[in-house]
């Protein structure tokens, strides 16, 4: 065996079939892994392949994102980890749990503040990870979403829509940096092979460009998810109504989070309820030091110079006490400051996690946290 480490070149073809066959092939869908993650299946991110080799094959993988994600006024480096998976024939010997926290140990070294996780595995509860922030998943049947969209038009994305995507993005408080040939690969990204679908619409409104929406549909044809919007909310809910027709699609998945409140409320005034909260993903701040520099001038315009800088240096040397499920535990655990900064969903999607707790708690607190939610957009692996 060898390993956890970084792929070779020469192992990229087979790390790709590795994937396929366990997250494509196995539910009857294309083998098109490397279409659908261009950004990570390529020779210059093989140092963020993590791969367990045994009989001269990759028969473990994760793969690892690293970035910059801006909160409102602040950049923090954010991690994400995607595909863990093990072949069949060498699962059960702990491989997959050794890569991850390879893949952890990697990202502490390169200063990520914090990362997120899809998905809720016990594995990554036991290394420290918890659901975390909170978004609103809407099922939208299309009778739901009766709006006239006369005055909208849709575009199918190309290369000359780019700057208008970015301009559009850029509007966003709380979004990736992503470099003009970073976004053009995610947004270029167009995929039609059986039930899967993946493309980017610009919205038009008088024939100016005022929003965009990025959809996917892997398993169920009748179905659309949007995993990233920007710009008008109103012009992209008028959107979703041309999407319905020109993607004979029934119901369109929506997740929006906690700070969208634009968003929420026009959902609200069309007659649908606020489901419960759900978490985006697993959440971890591993490096805390750095997290809490990071977050002082959010946190500055919320409660104040003063308040700010007594929180984060109480949190830092003790002096606020941090509980889980009522025991104490160190004021920089990770589960605890990752909770108390993106707050915890209503509905859990995995088994119960422990509940945070601070002692004493300070009034104003509730002025500014829980922080915005960051969703994975077109990032996601």
């Amino acid at each position: 065996m060898e390993g956890p480490r970084a792929a070779k070149p020469e192992e990229l073809d087979d790390i790709v079939h590795l994937v396929n066959s366990v997250f494509m092939l196995r539910h009857n869908l294309p083998p098109l892994m490397r279409n659908r993650f261009p950004h990570i299946f390529n020779e210059e991110n093989l140092e963020n392949l993590r791969v367990i080799v045994c009989d001269g094959k990759p028969v473990s993988h994760v793969d690892i994102w690293e970035g910059h994600l801006l909160i409102c006024g602040c950049w923090f480096r954010v991690g994400m980890l995607g595909s863990v998976c093990t072949h069949p024939d060498y699962r059960n010997r702990g491989y997959a749990s050794a890569l991850v926290k390879d893949a952890l140990s990697k990202m502490r070294r390169d200063n990520v503040d914090f990362i997120l996780i899809s998905g809720s595995r016990g594995l990554y509860k036991r290394l420290g990870c918890v659901e975390a922030g909170r978004i609103y998943r809407y099922n939208l049947r299309r009778e739901e979403l009766n709006l006239d969209p006369k005055d909208i038009d849709l575009i199918g994305y190309d290369e000359s829509l780019l700057k208008d995507l970015i301009r559009i993005y850029h509007l966003e408080p709380v979004r990736y940096k992503r470099s003009l040939e970073d976004f053009s690969l995610l947004a270029g990204r167009e995929i039609s092979v059986g039930h899967v679908k993946i493309k980017t619409y610009l919205v038009m409104a008088d024939g100016e460009p005022i929003a965009y929406v990025a959809v996917k549909s892997i398993r169920d044809p009748s179905t659309l998810e949007i995993y990233e919007y920007a710009g008008s909310r109103n012009a992209i809910l008028h959107a979703l109504s041309v999407l319905y027709e020109i993607l004979d699609v029934n119901v369109i998945r929506l997740a929006v989070p906690h700070q969208d409140i634009n968003m929420l409320h026009l959902l609200e005034r069309i007659g649908l309820e606020r489901p419960p909260s759900t978490a985006q993903a697993v959440f971890s701040i591993i490096n805390p030091q750095s997290f809490l520099r990071k977050v002082k001038p959010y946190l500055e315009e919320r409660i104040g110079k003063e308040r700010s800088e007594e929180l984060i240096s109480s949190l830092t040397d003790g002096r606020i006490r941090l509980y889980l499920n009522g025991e104490e535990v160190n004021p920089q655990d990770s589960r605890a400051l990752t909770l108390l900064f993106f707050g915890s969903p209503e509905k859990l999607r995995g088994p119960p996690q422990p509940e945070v707790g601070m002692k004493p708690h300070p009034e104003f607190i509730s002025d500014a946290l829980p922080l915005p939610t960051p969703m994975h957009g077109l990032n996601y692996i």
